[in-house]
């Protein structure tokens, strides 16, 4: 489908659109969506709505949304640009590392990651895709939707199984950071259970030494404060989903604020600080509203690409360090965070 030419702006230039096209016969009972795609790149719905709602479309001189049928002969006014229309790779997919055959970025908590599940450009494999026009990339390792950190995709059919074997063989992994209440004692170790599903359609995994499919979590702990422990974990095969959360609830310390895994025990501010001030008219807020899990690190061979902590965690952590020093530490001198209420 190709777009038509832009009318003639009127002389009055005040008053004069963005641009104006007069519809020819070949987009006769087209939709005002159809045919903006057809201008140019794809365009983000969301805008389409947005600058309708302002009166910025206009179909001959009345507004219009975009469901709207055009005619042969219409006028078609926009007081927007078209190109500002257009659906944009979201900014809060960052790109890490890029070569001939991978492509790995990190995403926040709260983005889907399956673009089959989802649509309309809101996963991070299709965000992904518009960030790197080209062969659609084939996702090789999975996260949660509310689990913030690495995405990773292969470039090729050739690539992912390359990939996929380097995972399974150990060749390959990836590494979860995960903050937990009652760290334990040791510093490493490992949980070796096997996991299951009570039901097909569950989403939970659960401990099945008869039927669930063997499985082994290595971790060992990162830093240590008082009731708190951050800790760094892999899987020793490809793992699967879900396997690092069903892990840690199996040791009796899932992930904070795991809802699926273990209790809703959001932590707030005034928990932490022992001489906490609630301001006067305004709810505590918790400090994480999410499962405090992230995947950090890909190491493969000499390539290692690391995800930092997104904003929430980062303060998260900042704020253990400041409250929650562990006996015998001092607690960080830096500069505080901002405070959270």
């Amino acid at each position: 489908m190709t777009a038509d030419a832009p009318a003639e702006e009127p002389d009055e230039v005040h008053a004069a659109p963005a641009v104006s096209f007069e519809i020819a016969r070949e987009h006769h009972r087209v939709s005002l969506l159809d045919y903006l795609d057809a201008l140019g790149e794809p365009v983000d719905r969301r805008l389409v709505d947005a600058a309708a709602r302002e009166g910025r479309i206009r179909l001959n001189g009345e507004p219009v949304g975009r469901s709207e049928t055009l005619k042969t002969g219409d006028l078609l006014e926009l007081d927007v640009p078209v190109a500002s229309l257009a659906r944009r790779a979201d900014e809060s997919l960052v790109i890490l590392h890029e070569d001939d055959d991978l492509l790995v970025a990190s995403k926040p908590s709260g983005l889907p990651f399956d673009a089959s599940r989802v649509g309309s450009g809101r996963s991070a494999v299709e965000r992904l895709a518009l960030l790197r026009p080209g062969p659609r990339p084939r996702p090789v390792h999975r996260l949660d939707k509310d689990t913030s950190g690495l995405v990773i995709a292969a470039r090729s059919r050739v690539a992912e199984d390359t990939l996929g074997h380097a995972l399974r063989s150990g060749e390959a992994r990836v590494e979860y950071l995960a903050i937990v209440r009652r760290p334990p004692r040791d510093d490493e170790g490992e949980v070796d259970v096997p996991l299951g599903k009570r039901k097909r359609t569950d989403a939970q995994l659960v401990p099945d030494e008869r039927h669930g499919r063997p499985c082994r979590t290595l971790w060992r702990v990162e830093e240590r404060f008082r009731g708190f422990g951050l800790l760094r974990l892999h899987a020793s095969d490809n793992g699967r989903s879900h396997q690092i959360r069903a892990h840690l609830a199996a040791r009796g310390t899932p992930a904070v604020g795991d809802k699926l895994y273990g209790e809703d025990d959001r932590v707030f501010l005034s928990q932490l600080k022992l001489d906490y001030r609630r301001k006067r008219g305004r709810p505590e807020r918790p400090i994480l509203e999410r499962p405090a899990i992230h995947a950090a690190t890909l190491r493969r061979g000499d390539l290692v690409v690391e995800a930092p902590l997104p904003d929430d965690l980062a303060v998260f952590v900042a704020q253990l360090r400041r409250h929650c020093a562990a006996p015998g530490e001092a607690a960080d001198g830096g500069s505080a965070p901002a405070e959270i209420d």
